[in-house]
């Protein structure tokens, strides 16, 4: 074993279970409060998972504090933001967690579970779960960037315990700063989880080593305009002896934890790529259908010549230009066909792409939509599109999703709607049914063109939906 532990003073435990997702839990009912503080005697590095999604107005909070946790370096740990509603790989790994609050606190694989934000209950459960006694295995991880969004990982654990290990790898790509999605307040997320390099089953004998490598694909998962200094890659060792958990403490939505023995995190390597270029250079206001003209360049660190890409925001880019001199100016033009805010961005590749630059804020005049008017109302819940242009709109898609309190009805959805000019449409959800508290999002967007988004809480008593203000 990599350290025994002698003597954990308890100073108190404390038992606060409340309606919804104020509970503070833990697996055997109880939280144990340590007057302790930082890295002192941890026998690992601590892994937690947070279930949390975009339409949940509690989970902005936990966001934040989990990023003001890392960010202090005060604690020995890593963490990852599970956003299951837009990630199915996220939402599949929660079920094995059987989650059931938002946001819920997996800590070391389920060893505590904590529903809803408190910061001194995540550090206190970072010292405690630091201090279990845990088998002697020592992980290595290199994760190198090869360009085009693929990444290549290699890994090897060694088992230095006299008895033979079975575990499960798990291997987290996550962004530090998520370019995919927002949270309820409209902030990006931390350390938000992309994709599994590595899900499976492990089982290393005594004084033996586990040796993997893959190349991880973001373009062929989805995720093709990631960049190599925005990624961090996760390794944890979950041992295969079942622990009782609840998601919904004291005893309720029972799973089976297994912990984590060993977790070790990485940033990507670079291989003389060309530096990150300042944001391209242009016009930051004009009007749709209009071409305007861009700039920039950078260079390469062995003189090579270098190719460029930029990224429209609007879901298209100008395919590699080059090959130019290094340091060389190029320009290329883009016509925006809706009105709204792009972030123009420039990258650069010799035979390896370097990172994204930061981007350049667009803003467009042109055809628009907006959302207003969201009602409740007996069965159903509505809410306005509105065409703010000049011109029909078309190909106009929308979701209405109440999550919480509905047995039936969840989420209706619509495709391919048309807007007149200067007009509105309104929308309704299906039939609804349910009882309690509930969250309302409604989404409306065009394809490579403009989206917007509103939400809401409200309760629904039966077929009654009532939105609050």
């Amino acid at each position: 074993m990599k350290r025994k532990f002698v003597g954990i003073c308890i100073i108190g435990i404390l038992l606060c279970f409340e309606f919804g997702a104020d509970a503070l839990p833990s697996n055997d009912s109880k939280i144990i409060i340590q007057d302790k503080a930082g890295k002192t005697d941890y026998t690992h590095t601590v892994f937690v998972e947070v279930n949390t999604a975009t339409w949940c107005p509690d989970c902005p909070a936990s966001n934040t504090a989990w990023h003001s946790i890392y960010e202090d370096g005060n604690y020995n740990f890593e963490y990852t933001e599970m956003v299951v509603d837009k990630n199915t790989v996220a939402h599949a790994r929660m079920n094995q967690y059987n989650h059931s609050i938002y946001p819920t606190s997996y800590f070391d694989g389920g060893q505590f579970v904590y529903p809803n934000t408190n910061i001194s209950a995540f550090q206190n459960n970072l010292n405690y779960c630091a201090l279990r006694e845990v088998p002697d295995l020592v992980a290595n991880l290199n994760a190198t960037w090869l360009g085009s969004a693929k990444i290549q990982v290699d890994l090897d654990i060694v088992n230095n315990d006299p008895a033979s290990y079975p575990g499960y790898l798990r291997v987290y790509i996550i962004e530090f700063q998520s370019t995919q999605w927002k949270d309820y307040n409209g902030n990006w997320y931390n350390h938000a989880f992309l994709d599994f390099a590595f899900n499976q089953t492990i089982n290393i004998s005594a004084g033996e080593t586990y040796t993997n490598s893959t190349i991880w694909d973001g373009t062929a998962h989805g995720y093709p305009e990631i960049s190599s200094e925005n990624i961090q890659v996760i390794l944890a060792v979950f041992d295969d002896e079942p622990h009782q958990g609840y998601s919904s403490p004291p005893s309720g939505k029972p799973f089976w934890a297994y912990y984590v023995d060993e977790t070790i995190a990485t940033t990507l390597q670079t291989i003389n790529t060309p530096k990150k270029p300042n944001p391209p250079s242009g016009p930051t206001n004009g009007i749709a259908n209009v071409e305007y003209t861009y700039s920039g360049n950078t260079t390469d660190p062995n003189g090579d010549n270098i190719y460029y890409l930029f990224s429209w925001g609007d879901g298209t880019n100008s395919g590699w230009l080059g090959p130019y001199p290094s340091g060389t100016t190029i320009e290329a033009s883009h016509a925006w066909i809706y009105g709204g805010i792009y972030n123009v961005k420039l990258k650069a590749k010799n035979t390896i792409d370097g990172p994204w630059s930061n981007p350049l804020a667009v803003q467009i005049a042109g055809p628009d939509i907006e959302l207003q008017n969201m009602k409740g109302g007996f069965f159903k819940v509505s809410a306005e599109i509105k065409n703010t242009g000049d011109l029909a709109l078309s190909n106009v898609n929308w979701i209405i999703t109440v999550r919480s309190g509905v047995f039936i009805g969840e989420q209706t959805s619509g495709l391919n709607l048309t807007i007149p000019a200067n007009s509105s449409v309104t929308i309704k959800s299906g039939l609804i049914f349910g009882l309690g508290s509930t969250y309302i999002k409604v989404e409306a967007w065009i394809p490579n063109g403009p989206s917007k988004m509103i939400q809401g809480t409200g309760n629904i008593f039966l077929f009654i939906i009532k939105v609050n203000p």
